[in-house]
């Protein structure tokens, strides 16, 4: 992946039910009214075959998503539009420590070596209603639907290029459910959806790794 990978937060709604009454308290008052973004910097991004490094003494998760890659410069582009933009879509693992707050960016959960493994594209004209599974050692743990998604990949992708220039090769991680699946030194893991290469990773123990 050569572009800034971009991602959005509680774009599930299993995330949105677990979080309602909290974002009613403080420090929030009020539920977010629009999507909640964050960046995947490059020193995060690797690809399938490669390690996911495991710092010592933190717990890592797993979260199987989708990345929409931009075929073309995008500014301001409409939900109807955004289709024309879209270069094609592939398997991605949001890999991140726990997060116990959307109050200040999660840059020490989210912003590590190696936490954000993206597959091969596929040109895939639409990703609705696609299962997205997660096997750790060859044994299926986790399922969703990309129906849960609130916004839209299109939707995503509107939102954000109202105020960023988006450029060919960057790329829009899609959401995660609130489940995730926790990872051990040594796990495989593996990332999977109809049409699409699998994504496979094996977690490997960094010592003082940060």
């Amino acid at each position: 992946m050569k572009g800034t990978v971009f991602a959005v937060a509680l774009n599930h709604t299993s995330q949105v039910k677990l979080w309602h009454e909290k974002f009613h308290e403080s420090p929030y008052k009020t539920p977010p009214k629009t999507p909640i973004w964050f960046i995947k910097p490059r020193n995060t991004v690797v690809g399938s075959g490669d390690v996911i490094p495991y710092p010592l003494g933190e717990t890592v998760q797993s979260g199987a998503t989708l990345a929409l890659v931009i075929g073309k410069t995008a500014r301001k582009v409409s939900a109807q539009d955004a289709v024309h933009y879209i270069a094609g879509y592939a398997l991605a693992n949001e890999i991140s420590l726990p997060e116990t707050s959307f109050y200040r960016p999660a840059i020490k959960e989210k912003c590590r070596d190696g936490f954000c493994p993206i597959g091969q594209m596929v040109k895939a004209s639409s990703v609705e209603s696609l299962d997205i599974v997660t096997e750790l050692n060859g044994q299926e743990v986790d399922r969703w639907s990309t129906n849960d998604l609130i916004l839209s990949a299109s939707k995503l992708l509107a939102a954000l290029s109202e105020f960023a220039t988006l450029k060919a090769g960057d790329a829009i991680l899609l959401g995660t459910p609130h489940r995730r699946v926790t990872l051990h030194p040594t796990d495989h893991v593996t990332i999977k959806a109809e049409g699409f290469p699998d994504l496979e990773n094996t977690v490997e123990l960094t010592e003082g790794h940060l």
